[in-house]
């Protein structure tokens, strides 16, 4: 692929991308969006072209898509958690460094089994303010209406030196007042629900004429992050009108949003032992199919752990060939998961590994781009 390419570019053209390509050294690029780590060097590659100080647009609204088992919430929390972890410590030109870190995470469909404290420690736990909280009795039901005024409230409080993350773990969960109303009149009546159960089309025009608008003229200036979670659903009309499966929420959400991922199951791993084999982790494919802060439809592999959570060197690991992965250790012929053995331990050799996925992930961008001079002599 790479010596078709090259056979293609005459020499004006390579004159050209040197041109570029020394006009950037010398003039690099102004930071215009802070990225919060995805956890993942390839992932973060692929949505910001950055490993490691790339990952989920800071002050945007990102919205992750997927099937079930694909790493939604785990993405979610890996976000968190690193915005916990690691908020406070990052020098921004954008963003004053924050005081106060709030994170929200508001789990709809109210199931949250996965070892959370273990993953990512109690300290993390305690620290967000999770919706439902196990103890609490809500005062009304978690419609989009209610959604809606939750975080809009946050925002009209937040101050300067405070940043806000705040997950929506489903989208696809969340009714309207007008169906909470169906339903309770039914559950009261014992007879069928009224009407054609609209919730769908109220949820997407809720969002699409009054949330959005609201939310993005109070995000304005502001120190937050929104990630909202939907599930994927199938078309049934796919084989006529394309794409075979789409998410709920109307087309707000194609304007709306700054990055979309969606996640896709690929395989899952497994080890054996005595015969008997165990599944511990699963192979995910994700797609950006929007990107507003970095070049769109970027797509990568990474690796999921049970009770571990998103396995970046393992990630790295795979997305090299081996050739380049055993010259990283003085040409000595390792498999990949001692060679993660041997990352996990020493982190010289970790840094050597994030370094040489940077670099091929940019090579590859740098000879599949289409090279031509700026027509504005800038």
């Amino acid at each position: 692929m790479t010596e078709e390419i090259s056979r293609r570019r005459s020499t004006p053209i390579e004159q050209v991308a040197q041109q570029m390509k020394q006009r950037t050294q010398q003039q690099p690029d102004i930071e215009r969006v802070d990225f919060i780590n995805t956890g993942c060097t390839v992932l973060n590659l692929a949505a910001s072209q950055k490993g490691r100080k790339g990952g989920w647009a800071r002050g945007r609204i990102i919205n992750i898509v997927g099937d079930g088992s694909s790493g939604k919430t785990l993405l979610a929390l890996e976000a968190c958690a690193q915005s916990f972890y690691n908020l406070k410590k990052i020098e921004s030109t954008i963003w004053p460094k924050p005081k106060n870190v709030q994170i929200v995470y508001n789990n709809v469909e109210g199931v949250m089994d996965m070892p959370i404290d273990r993953m990512y420690g109690q300290e993390f736990v305690d620290a967000v303010e999770w919706i439902p909280d196990g103890n609490e009795i809500r005062d009304e039901p978690m419609t989009c209406e209610a959604f809606g005024r939750d975080l809009l409230g946050r925002i009209d409080l937040l101050q300067n030196d405070e940043s806000l993350i705040y997950v929506l773990d489903s989208l696809d969960s969340l009714t309207t007042e007008k169906g909470m109303d169906r339903m309770d009149k039914s559950i009261r009546s014992g007879k069928a629900l009224d009407g054609s159960y609209g919730s769908g089309v109220e949820r997407a025009k809720y969002l699409s004429s009054e949330f959005f608008g609201s939310l993005c003229s109070r995000m304005g200036g502001k120190d937050v992050t929104i990630f909202l979670i939907s599930q994927v659903r199938e078309k049934l009309d796919a084989m006529a009108f394309g794409e075979k499966y789409y998410r709920a929420g109307g087309k707000a959400l194609d304007f709306y949003t700054h990055q979309v991922c969606w996640l896709a199951q690929m395989e899952k791993m497994k080890s054996e032992f005595k015969g008997k084999k165990r599944i511990y982790g699963v192979k995910v494919r994700a797609k950006f199919k929007r990107n507003k802060v970095a070049v769109p439809f970027r797509e990568c592999d990474f690796d999921i752990l049970f009770n571990f959570g998103v396995d970046d060197l393992g990630s790295c690991a795979e997305f090299l060939t081996p050739d380049v992965l055993n010259g990283l250790h003085e040409g000595k012929r390792l498999s990949r998961a001692d060679f993660v053995d041997l990352a996990d331990e020493n982190p010289e050799i970790r840094e050597k590994l994030i370094d040489a996925v940077e670099k091929e992930w940019h090579l590859i961008e740098e000879e599949t781009k289409v090279c031509r001079k700026n027509r504005w002599g800038c």
